[in-house]
């Protein structure tokens, strides 16, 4: 079967179910993903959260609900103190959409976990979101990969990363961060003393971001995992990565995904050094979960698959 055709009936659907919810104690999860809400659906499922008391995690992706879906979530994220989960992946939320999620997150502190992928966030969307992080004090874990940050962007998303002291995950993979929003990552690691997990991948990253980036690694207390697949940093820029984590005694690291290249003589007697400084540490290759210990001098070029990110499209 093909995808329901959005029109008055699923409206009428969420506006029934809307009523029904709005004093219902006993349902505590939500999910309405892929159902064509459109804005309007939304705006009624937005007006009950807004009255609700009892569901904590909702799930409204694939909604097709616009820069009106938008408004409405933003403004019941104003109001609510009950939902802990909210996930918004593929909404069609682009900049003008952004402005009214950051007034939103800015001054909500109840959401820990918020998914915001798959969306059509550009520079400006950045700008706005990098600023709000900076302000909130509730977001545990943020997901806004596959969308168009790059530039300007990606730096003032980092920044508001560097300021904030809450965030334990991000995945901004498959955007365009590039050298400089990988830099100004760095310099956000070197700031930030409570992140956990980091997801950078496919991101357009050379030798030079992933050195910017080492930067803040060499200082950084508290990063448990990076991942860093499918970026063009070669040898030298995993050489990079290592070196600091090899001259950081306080370092965390337990996970680190590096590209799948044909690793050189000098990357793998440098995996093989930093695998015996840090014993606990699983070092992988284009994410593979075998643990890359032994015999690295004899690993071989595997052929990595292309995927495409919305910026290379």
């Amino acid at each position: 079967m093909g995808q329901p055709m959005p029109g008055p009936f699923l409206l009428q659907g969420a506006k029934a179910l809307a009523l029904s919810l709005m004093a219902n104690t006993s349902v505590v999860s939500l999910d309405l993903a892929d159902n064509w809400l459109l804005g309007e659906g939304a705006a009624a499922i937005a007006e009950m959260l807004k009255e609700n008391h009892s569901i904590s995690a909702v799930d409204l992706s694939d909604n097709k609900m616009g820069i009106e879906g938008a408004k409405a979530i933003s403004a019941m994220l104003l109001e609510n103190t009950t939902v802990v989960v909210l996930r918004l992946s593929g909404n069609e939320f682009d900049d003008h959409a952004a402005k009214y999620l950051a007034d939103a997150i800015t001054a909500n502190s109840k959401v820990e976990v918020l998914d915001l992928s798959y969306n059509k966030f550009g520079h400006k969307a950045g700008e706005a979101l990098g600023a709000a992080i900076a302000e909130n004090i509730g977001l545990k874990e943020l997901k806004i990969s596959w969308n168009h940050l790059h530039s300007e962007g990606a730096v003032a998303l980092a920044k508001g990363v560097g300021a904030n002291v809450f965030l334990k995950v991000l995945d901004v993979s498959y955007n365009g961060f590039g050298n400089s929003g990988a830099a100004a990552l760095g310099e956000a690691l070197r700031a930030n003393n409570v992140l956990e997990e980091l997801n950078v991948s496919n991101n357009r990253i050379s030798v030079e971001g992933a050195l910017r980036l080492a930067v803040g690694l060499r200082e950084n207390k508290t990063l448990k995992i990076l991942r860093m697949i499918r970026n063009p940093m070669q040898n030298e820029g995993c050489c990079g990565l290592l070196k600091a984590l090899q001259a950081n005694s306080g370092t965390g690291m337990e996970i680190l995904d590096l590209p799948d290249i044909a690793w050189s003589k000098e990357l793998a007697e440098l995996c093989e050094a930093v695998q015996t400084l840090l014993p606990n540490l699983l070092l992988r290759r284009g994410g593979s979960t075998r643990l890359q210990r032994k015999s690295l001098l004899a690993v071989e070029l595997r052929p990595q698959p292309k995927v495409l990110a919305p910026w290379a499209s």
